[in-house]
């Protein structure tokens, strides 16, 4: 018996798809975690803000201070508030730029930051950069 090069397909209600791993609204349930696209030149600013934060942050470093309460004076040194989406929590940071949005961590063991683009459905009550735990 020869042993088919790639997946069978199987039938559905008329419609043929390929037998996958994923149920099928996996793509719709998962939605919620989608981030916007960014342009070139809203990457650029992102890392260039990245860079910023990364240089306040490396401050603290120095001072061996890894408390959320450093990293929140850290951005706030860069003009970052509540107004920026700011949110600040077991040494995690996610600031949004107004075209990016920068998130990372910031501990004894690791300095971190992505820049990304703003979650379709951010976990509520933390600003736009921060992806949702649950769903939508």
């Amino acid at each position: 018996m020869a042993v088919p090069s790639s997946p069978a397909p199987s039938v559905d209600g008329g419609r043929t798809r390929e037998n996958v791993d994923a149920p099928p609204n996996y793509a719709d349930n998962h939605a919620y975690r989608t981030q916007a696209p960014l342009a070139a030149d809203s990457r650029a600013q992102g890392e260039a803000s990245a860079a910023l934060i990364r240089t306040e942050l490396e401050k603290a470093r120095a001072e061996g201070d890894f408390r959320d309460e450093r990293i929140a004076a850290a951005l706030r040194n860069l003009g970052c508030g509540k107004e920026h989406g700011v949110h600040i929590g077991y040494g995690f940071y996610s600031v949004h730029t107004g075209v990016a949005c920068v998130s990372g961590r910031f501990t004894a063991e690791e300095l971190t930051g992505e820049v990304h683009g703003a979650y379709a459905e951010p976990q509520p009550g933390t600003g736009p950069c921060v992806e949702n735990r649950g769903g939508h």
